[in-house]
């Protein structure tokens, strides 16, 4: 019943952003079933410094000011990082957070989730089990001072537009993301169901599968040895589609991978070797490739393939419909429509 009440809580708090402050960028906190409303570019700072351990921060559309760091086992959501919706606002600005999400010790197991992080994400030493889902960021820089940092870290449905790098931890996973060069993996990372656009270099001891490699930099270079698997070793790769890879490929277990693929002909809507909103990443013949689990390759495929559009798991108001004035019983009629993704 108290999830149920914060769940209206929040339907009608939401509502009322968007009615009431639509242009004013809001950070809602909730703490054990209460709501504290801040408003602002500052916003999201003000909600934070005013957080504890477990809470969770909800963003309007806007822009946001992005904390100096965050050292907090707190949820952050957002309205999603894509540029058009199907909610009431029909916004068309993203909800952006202008500067890096620095986290720091005592950040073990935050959550970040619909956002669009203008200044890239960056692990300090001692911050594990943190979930980044459906966000668009520049880079995912780790901190690689020592072995066994950052682990059990994962990003799932996410558009990496940087590079993601020098991670020594254990557990890294990165499934159904787009993303634009991988570097410096020491070890023990599951790469699974992407697209990867360009350098997949120094990846060593991992499972690498399902994915679609574009290699932008050697199509760039006209060259024809490619620049996919370049000085990885020890790794499983299997059922990959690649446009072409490199003789390091010999110090690899690989297995059923698809080879030379024309890319051009691969998806319903691509062009170009970089992240595109408007491109549709569908597989035009999905059954052709087909992953190590028996669904195809790519975003959409997995345990949890990749949602159009990218809505969080926060409510979203879809339709919404209110009453130029009241009955002569003073009632007020409103009605919306809400929606959530089913995980």
């Amino acid at each position: 019943m108290k999830k149920q009440i914060f769940f209206a809580a929040l339907v009608c708090s939401l509502l009322a952003v968007q009615t009431a402050v639509a242009q004013n960028p809001v950070t809602t906190l909730e703490h054990n079933g209460t709501t504290q409303v801040f408003y602002g570019l500052n916003s999201l700072v003000d909600a934070y410094e005013a957080s504890v351990n477990g809470d969770s921060l909800y963003l309007s559309t806007g822009y946001f000011t992005a904390p100096a760091s965050i050292a907090k086992r707190i949820n952050i959501i957002g309205a999603g990082h894509f540029p058009d919706s199907l909610n009431v606002a029909k916004r068309t600005n993203l909800l952006v957070i202008n500067g890096a999400i620095n986290l720091r010790y005592g950040a073990d197991s935050l959550r970040l989730e619909g956002l669009y992080i203008n200044g890239g994400i960056s692990f300090n030493n001692y911050v594990d089990y943190v979930n980044v889902v459906r966000c668009w960021t520049t880079n995912v820089d780790f901190d690689n001072s020592s072995i066994n940092n950052n682990n059990n870290c994962t990003f799932e449905e996410c558009f990496i537009q940087g590079v993601v790098n020098k991670h020594k931890g254990i557990n890294l996973c990165i499934k159904n993301s787009i993303i634009n060069h991988i570097i410096n993996i020491d070890a023990n990372a599951l790469i699974t169901n992407n697209i990867i656009f360009g350098r997949f270099w120094y990846v060593n001891t991992s499972v690498i599968q399902n994915n679609i490699f574009f290699d932008n930099y050697a199509l760039a270079n006209e060259d024809e040895n490619g620049h996919i698997i370049n000085d990885n070793k020890n790794n499983i790769i299997n059922n990959n589609v690649f446009a072409s890879y490199t003789n390091s490929i010999i110090y690899n277990l690989i297995s059923n991978n698809y080879i030379s693929v024309v890319l051009s002909n691969l998806f319903v809507n691509q062009t170009g070797n970089s992240i595109n909103y408007a491109h549709d990443y569908h597989l035009k013949t999905p059954e052709t490739y087909i992953g190590t689990d028996g669904t195809q390759v790519g975003l959409y495929g997995g345990e949890i393939p990749f949602k159009d559009k990218g809505f969080p798991s926060n409510p979203q108001i879809i339709t919404k419909k209110i009453a130029s004035k009241t009955d002569s019983n003073g009632n007020l009629q409103i009605n919306f429509t809400v929606k959530t993704q089913d995980n």
